[in-house]
């Protein structure tokens, strides 16, 4: 077999620069905490950890398998999203040399493999990394023909990340144009194999099939984050693209004019599962920039397909072709770092980090609440939410009434995470707040309380 070098080299270079950050410090992030705690929390069978019913649950899974078998799921789980981005990388470039020639592809892959996204999402638990291979994946088989297949991988992917399922219906439209009826059978039991557990469990836990759908989606409309912190213009994943992507993904634009000017019907896969996911993310609006993961190798791909158009036109020969791919890939990479040490919090917060740990040698009579998921991927004890699914004056006055109850051992708060800033729109939810801190500290010890900048922790456990 006929090696293939350049996508070595890129492969190579995606896994490298990524093991370079891998074995440092991190943060532990809202979700990833969460994902942590749900693991832990499916393995022990609710005796540890905690549950968020909204979720997704296949990377809870994966990660409480790590911890199940005695490794550090923060760690492992780190490692297991750079593993899955070469493996996206490499998805890339074989789609994309399915779909146009070589170098296309280099220059798709080269720029997935350093996109400054995806680069710093690979240092943490979260789902936009396996929910984006498994996508790949599934397009890979279905334009390979293995449609059952192609079915099951979206239907894993549906499991880490719930709008991803839209691809079974991309798949199927593929198919359906071209009046392949029993491939489409295939790849709806593919998906049906893998899903229907998921649906029947939620039909017997909840009450419906779609009850955690509904929920997930109520949570959404009432999020502070998405409703405020993340509201944004329809236009913003573009502006992304652009401004912290890379510049270069102005060339998508002459990719569109190339794609058109030898369009092929083997092309429409290509465009739907990049179109029907962007017009779906566009109508949201709650825009995140983790959001944009999904269509950044199909972008890519139109990238690499609009800088050879170029190169074409302008007749760049060998050569110059691999002075351009290094030159591109030493930008990439210099953008990539930089993006990273201007989000990653580079020094842990020690005071923030003692708060998230407090629990680790401590014995605790009752039960834990806390309003920061957090504090789950520190300890194995099992705690409650004062923050889910959305808190408000209600949920405040909910908590208030139950701490008078003998079942509460420790109750862990914080101002920085989120879990108790209040909706705007909800006028008497900070006055509640304050009264219910002072009936904690009323009828609990205060044995932990410090502050850092802006945000304060604080600890009470049973007197």
């Amino acid at each position: 077999m006929k090696l293939n070098y350049p996508l070595l080299i890129i492969l190579a270079l995606a896994l490298v620069v990524r093991l370079f950050f891998a074995f440092g410090w991190h943060e532990v992030w809202w979700d990833s905490g969460v994902y942590i705690g749900m693991g832990k929390y499916v393995y022990s069978a609710g005796e540890n950890g905690l549950w968020e019913h909204i979720r997704p649950p296949l990377m809870p899974i994966i990660l409480g398998l790590f911890w199940k078998i005695g490794l550090d799921p923060a760690l492992i789980g780190r490692l297991f999203e750079i593993i899955l981005m070469t493996g996206i990388v490499y998805l890339t470039y074989k789609l994309a040399l399915h779909w146009w020639e070589e170098k296309t592809a280099i220059i798709a892959s080269l720029i997935v493999a350093l996109s400054p996204m995806f680069y710093y999402l690979s240092f943490h638990q979260y789902t936009e990394i396996p929910s984006t291979f498994l996508i790949l994946l599934a397009v890979w088989l279905a334009v390979k023909e293995k449609h059952f297949w192609a079915g099951i991988a979206i239907g894993l992917a549906f499991l880490t990340k719930f709008y991803t399922g839209m691809f079974i219906v991309i798949i199927l439209i593929t198919l359906l144009l071209s009046k392949k009826w029993k491939q489409s059978a295939y790849a709806i039991a593919g998906f049906a194999i893998v899903t229907a557990p998921y649906f029947i469990f939620s039909w017997i836990a909840y009450g419906s099939p779609i009850a955690t759908f509904l929920a997930a989606q109520d949570a959404i409309s009432k999020a502070l984050g998405c409703n405020v912190l993340r509201y944004k213009p329809w236009w913003q994943y573009g502006y992304w693209l652009i401004i912290s992507e890379t510049k270069l993904h102005i060339l998508a634009l002459l990719g569109i004019f190339a794609l058109w000017k030898k369009w092929n019907k083997k092309y429409a896969l290509f465009v739907l599962s990049l179109a029907i996911p962007a017009l779906y993310l566009m109508q949201l609006h709650c825009r995140d920039y983790r959001y944009l993961t999904l269509l950044i190798p199909f972008t890519a791909m139109l990238t690499g397909l609009g800088t050879m158009w170029i190169c074409d036109k302008t007749k760049i020969k060998k050569t110059g072709f691999i002075i351009l791919a290094i030159l591109l890939g030493l930008w990439m990479a210099h953008t990539s770092i930089q993006y990273y040490y201007g989000n990653e919090i580079q020094q842990p917060d020690l005071i923030a980090e003692e708060y998230f740990s407090y629990l680790q040698d401590k014995e605790i009579k009752g039960e834990i609440w806390t309003a920061n998921p957090i504090v789950a991927a520190h300890t194995d004890a099992k705690i409650e939410k004062m923050y889910y699914p959305i808190y408000n004056t209600k949920l405040s006055q909910d908590f208030e009434n139950y701490i008078s109850t003998d079942k509460v051992g420790a109750v862990m708060l914080d101002n920085c995470g989120g879990g108790i800033i209040c909706p705007p729109d909800d006028t008497e939810c900070a006055a509640r707040t304050e009264q219910m801190i002072k009936i904690i500290d009323e009828n609990y010890s205060l044995v932990f309380d410090k502050q850092t900048g802006r945000c304060w922790y604080k600890i009470w456990v049973t007197s």
